[in-house]
């Protein structure tokens, strides 16, 4: 399903209560509206794959956490996002996470996942960002694609989760 704004067009490809997959340009997001799931790691995962093999010069993909506290993800969550960081194809420009929150505890986090998520993967190294315009300036680079702007990055956001 095709939704828009008055300056994006998104493609929500799933949408459960807890995460949406939408994409917008060649950028693929999961927009987590709870706790991350082995479930939306999967989905995520396998509708990823075909729609990033049909871009030209490859496509990134962005995990958006929700902006209310939420607990680690469980061990078994923990290994399927392993499984998606270790398999990434040829055609993954780049993987980077948006955490919104500010202070402390979401500089601690931040800082974490980095750590954590540099350690066994495959493929492009991750990217975590505290601001949908440090991710656009990312991705504009990593995709080569000048249209990618912090507005419209926070405006698909917007609209996926709303989704």
């Amino acid at each position: 399903m095709v939704t828009s704004s008055s300056s994006v067009k998104v493609e929500l490809r799933e949408r459960t209560d807890g995460y949406v997959v939408a994409t917008w340009r060649r950028l693929m997001l999961l927009v987590w509206r709870g706790q991350a799931s082995v479930a939306g790691v999967e989905r995520s995962r396998a509708l990823f794959q075909p729609w990033a093999a049909r871009q030209l010069g490859g496509a990134a993909f962005l995990i958006v956490l929700p902006r209310q506290r939420t607990g680690p993800p469980d061990e078994a969550t923990r290994a399927a996002m392993q499984r998606a960081a270790s398999a990434p194809g040829g055609y993954l420009k780049g993987v980077a996470t948006l955490i919104e929150e500010e202070g402390f505890v979401a500089a601690s986090v931040r800082a974490i996942m980095m750590r954590l998520q540099a350690h066994g993967t495959q493929g492009p190294p991750p990217n975590i960002f505290r601001t949908p315009a440090e991710v656009a300036g990312w991705a504009a680079a990593v995709l080569q694609d000048g249209e990618v702007t912090p507005d419209d990055l926070a405006e698909a956001i917007r609209v996926a989760r709303e989704g």
